[in-house]
């Protein structure tokens, strides 16, 4: 699964200048093809959402899934909670310094284009730390009362606190709390034209779709049959996509600031698709098919901050550049001719990006090299 969302992102060209998929679509010129391009890009605030809006926080989902394994992996080698907390630390601080350098370019060393927080990593060290303590110190049932308490204080101080000057319970791209409380502790150390929100948005609504995750994770591990746990997941995202719905009519789904609403939608995709995927590849034994993601999935930081630092369609277009220029190559008609510069030849170019990345993936796959935080 989190391959799956790894080839989402890069695939609608999020990063790596590897967006073939987004690239395939704008190249189909019929209505289809480019409803499918408008789901490749992010919505504008009041628009339906798409599916590039749900890569970010699934990524974020499938962290919380990931958890309870790895915990319980370190108390079976004999580590403690205060150990294993030690270890969360550490690794949070270093995936939320790996976002300042992934999208708050650190390594510009320019103050004026420097952004503490502007980055999915940053997103997943807040929400990993925060599941990790409820995790660590709390049962299931204290797990839901915490996420309960999280999405509806932060629902409580959206529409009740005003925000000065404007009043309590406006969500306007330009007038919320979240972006109030962020002008004032975050002020220029955010990029300004963006709607996002973090103060506020990371620790009490991105942290809950973590927490989403590391339910999962623990309903995958009990002791039960796969029937049951089947039964448990999808009932689950049933839930959740219900109270989604339900709270929207008073509560909006507002990507930007992470609503309430909006992450019990995330919630209900991101447990409906490890539904999906434990019942095709543990149930019904299909798993061949899936070694295509679990090559991205298996090195998922180090895909991330690669594509971020490189750009691999310089290295792919060593082999593809001269299908899509049709410069000085000397050739006439055929491949070179059909695809030309334009929009295919952005689809190859980007195709091939992808393919480096994929086949890197692959290799260290192969040799077993994991690169873990």
């Amino acid at each position: 699964m989190r391959g799956f969302v790894m080839f989402l992102l890069l695939g609608g060209g999020e990063i790596g200048h590897a967006g073939f998929l987004s690239a395939l679509f704008a190249a189909i010129n019929y209505p289809w093809g480019q409803t499918l391009f408008h789901q490749m890009q992010y919505s504008h605030w009041g628009d339906p959402f798409t599916v590039k809006d749900l890569i970010r926080p699934l990524f974020i989902f499938v962290v919380g899934v990931a958890m309870p394994y790895s915990f319980g992996k370190r108390f079976s080698l004999g580590d403690n909670k205060w150990k294993l907390f030690g270890h969360v630390l550490r690794r949070a601080a270093i995936l939320f310094l790996l976002g300042t350098i992934a999208g708050g370019h650190l390594f510009y060393l320019d103050r004026s284009k420097f952004y503490l927080v502007n980055n999915v990593l940053e997103e997943i060290a807040v929400g990993y730390l925060v599941t990790s303590l409820l995790l660590l110190n709390f049962s299931i049932r204290g797990q839901l009362v915490a996420l309960a308490s999280l999405l509806l204080g932060y629902w409580a101080l959206i529409m009740l606190v005003p925000v000065p000057g404007h009043g309590a319970g406006i969500i306007t791209p330009d007038v919320n709390l979240p972006r109030y409380i962020d002008d004032c502790v975050l002020g220029s150390l955010r990029p300004a034209k963006w709607n996002f929100t973090w103060t506020l948005s990371l620790p009490m609504a991105s942290s809950c779709i973590t927490l989403l995750g590391a339910l999962v994770g623990q309903t995958l591990k009990f002791e039960m049959s796969s029937r049951d746990k089947l039964a448990w997941l999808f009932g689950g995202a049933l839930a959740c996509l219900v109270l989604s719905f339900i709270w929207s009519h008073w509560y909006p789904m507002v990507v930007n600031i992470t609503t309430g609403s909006w992450v019990l939608f995330v919630g209900a995709v991101g447990v409906g698709l490890s539904a999906l995927f434990y019942l095709v590849i543990d149930v019904w034994g299909f798993r061949k098919w899936a070694f295509f993601l679990v090559v991205i999935g298996s090195n998922s930081i180090a895909v991330y901050m690669a594509a971020h630092l490189f750009d691999f369609r310089n290295i792919g277009n060593i082999f593809v550049k001269g299908w899509t220029t049709n410069q000085n190559i000397g050739v006439v008609g055929g491949l070179v001719a059909w695809i030309g510069p334009g929009p295919w030849s952005n689809f190859v170019e980007a195709l091939a990006a992808f393919i480096v990345i994929w086949l890197m993936m692959c290799w260290m796959h192969r040799k077993k090299i994991f690169i873990k935080v």
